[in-house]
C-alpha cells in the first residue's frame, strides 16, 4: 500500500495534536495563569469628577468664607483662595498632557489613520498626513 502524502499544513497539524497527547493531564487540567480574561470591548474611562460638580464645590466654599468673615479673616481668606482654585480647576485639569492614544494593530502591524477632519486645522492636519504618508 502506497504511503499517503500529507500537505505541510496537514503534517503541522499532525505534530499539534502528537505534541497534545504527549503532554502530561495535569498540565492539561491545571487552569493557565496570565492576563484576566475580561470580556472583550472598550475599557472604562478613568473617573473624573464632572465640571458641575467643582462649581458647586466653588461657591460652597465661597459661602462659607462670606460665613466665616465674621470669625477669622484668615480662614475667610484661605476659603476665599480655595474657592478661586476650584473654580479653575476643571480647566487646569484639562490641560494636563493626555496619554498617548493605544496603538490600534490589525493582524499584527499597526494601523496610521488619518487624523479628524474638524474645521480648517483638521483638514490642514490632513493635508500634512497625506503628505508624511505617501507611497
Amino acid at each position: 500500500m502506497a504511503k499517503k502524502r500529507y500537505t505541510r499544513v496537514e503534517e503541522e497539524i499532525i505534530q499539534i495534536l502528537d505534541k497534545v497527547d504527549r503532554e502530561p493531564a495535569w498540565k492539561r487540567l491545571r487552569p493557565r495563569r496570565g492576563p484576566s480574561r475580561r470580556p472583550p470591548g472598550p475599557r472604562r474611562p478613568r473617573v473624573t469628577a464632572p465640571d458641575w460638580i467643582w462649581i458647586g464645590v466653588a461657591f460652597g466654599l465661597a459661602l462659607i468664607a462670606i460665613v466665616a468673615r465674621d470669625l477669622s479673616a484668615t480662614l475667610a481668606l484661605i476659603l476665599a483662595i480655595a474657592s478661586i482654585l476650584a473654580f479653575f480647576a476643571p480647566i487646569v485639569l484639562r490641560w494636563r498632557a493626555p496619554s498617548p492614544p493605544p496603538i490600534q494593530r490589525w493582524r499584527g502591524k499597526d494601523i496610521d489613520l488619518p487624523p479628524r477632519r474638524a474645521g480648517i486645522m483638521g483638514e490642514i492636519r490632513y493635508q500634512l498626513w497625506r503628505l508624511r504618508n505617501r507611497d
